[in-house]
């Protein structure tokens, strides 16, 4: 019984952010943090590809989720693949409880007719961690306030920090267009519990699909001056399902958008509806760099009162290699259409001898 006694009193001081971290971060700006939709997105540009993607959520209630993310990928040609290197970390609850993961991805692609398909798979290294010092036993309630001793109760010489490696896969489809894709992380199902006993991190399974509609410029030369673009990802991990869906309009440097998430028409098991937030998001475009931000306004039980989330991303493509134009025929390739096109992106094309 004290056993069970000291585990609730745990996972009750490291708050909603055990529960939170078991599930995987995520980013109202799906689409400005490729790797972690798809492993199949992995060198989808014509360059070297750099994102930061930085995340505060409920920053109304006590120690508000953090979530940072830094992912670098590139395509080589003459090998028609593509690498990655994706780093993010998840600092939530009051003990700061945090996930810490290294992904490393890669990507191959095949041409299809008009069509490309993108295989991709990652291997990742995982750290759970937290401040031992942040939380308070019963056994040393007795001694009041200031510098508290060390607690003697024998079950908490069992919380430790805890590492793991974990896989998945996913494969994409593009053309000039349109893209979809599925996608699988933590295949393995890892045990990542801090508490002792075992505790398998659940599988992320996600379907994704999008398309970009041009409203004026010129479609096959790519001189975009606006565009639509809507779009939709289902995520299911642990038994939670999750829908975003939305749409983005560009006209050139500017890109608005508005966003839904939730489960529309279904209740939740826990009662009350499965609506979360609606999003809102802006962004500039420019040659080689792009920004967004987001605003999560949360339509759940929580209301307005959480703060919602507010959310910033930062783009940057550059060349290393050859420009595409400059790669042989036969490797060159066709970046996936994105939300945002910008002019002379995609050219190019797999070609046959």
């Amino acid at each position: 019984m004290a056993k069970k006694t000291t585990i609730w009193l745990v996972a009750l001081i490291l708050g909603v952010g055990y529960a939170h971290a078991q599930i995987d971060p995520q980013f109202s700006q799906f689409y400005a943090a490729p790797l972690m939709v798809n492993p199949g997105y992995t060198g989808s540009v014509a360059e070297h590809r750099i994102i930061f993607n930085g995340r505060i959520q409920w920053p109304n209630l006590p120690k508000a989720y953090q979530t940072m993310s830094f992912s670098w990928d590139f395509w080589r040609p003459e090998l028609k693949s593509g690498f990655g290197l994706l780093v993010l970390t998840d600092r939530s609850g009051r003990a700061n409880l945090r996930y810490t993961t290294v992904r490393f991805n890669y990507s191959y692609k095949i041409l299809m007719g008009n069509w490309v398909l993108s295989p991709g798979l990652y291997f990742g290294y995982s750290l759970n961690t937290f401040d031992p010092n942040a939380l308070l036993f019963g056994d040393q309630l007795d001694f009041g306030q200031g510098n508290l001793p060390p607690s003697q109760d024998p079950n908490v010489a069992k919380l430790n920090n805890t590492q793991f490696f974990d896989t998945g896969v996913g494969f994409l489809m593009y053309n000039r267009t349109t893209w979809l894709g599925a996608s699988v992380f933590q295949l393995n199902q890892p045990n990542a519990s801090i508490i002792d006993g075992d505790s398998p991190w659940p599988m992320r399974i996600v379907v994704h699909a999008g398309t970009r509609l041009p409203i004026y410029g010129d479609r096959y030369k790519s001189k975009m001056v606006s565009s639509l673009a809507p779009s939709i990802l289902y995520r299911y991990q642990g038994g939670t399902h999750q829908i975003d869906m939305g749409v983005q309009y560009m006209v050139a440097p500017v890109v608005v958008g508005i966003w839904y998430r939730g489960v529309p028409l279904m209740k939740n098991p826990k009662g009350g509806n499965s609506n979360e937030a609606l999003i809102f998001s802006m962004g500039l475009l420019f040659e080689n760099f792009e920004f967004g931000y987001s605003y999560d306004f949360t339509i759940s039980e929580l209301s307005a009162r959480s703060g919602g989330a507010h959310e910033i991303s930062l783009q940057y493509e550059f060349g290393l290699v050859a420009h595409p134009r400059k790669v042989k025929r036969k490797n060159q390739v066709l970046p996936c259409p994105t939300f945002n096109r910008k002019p002379n992106l995609g050219a190019g094309i797999f070609r046959r001898n």
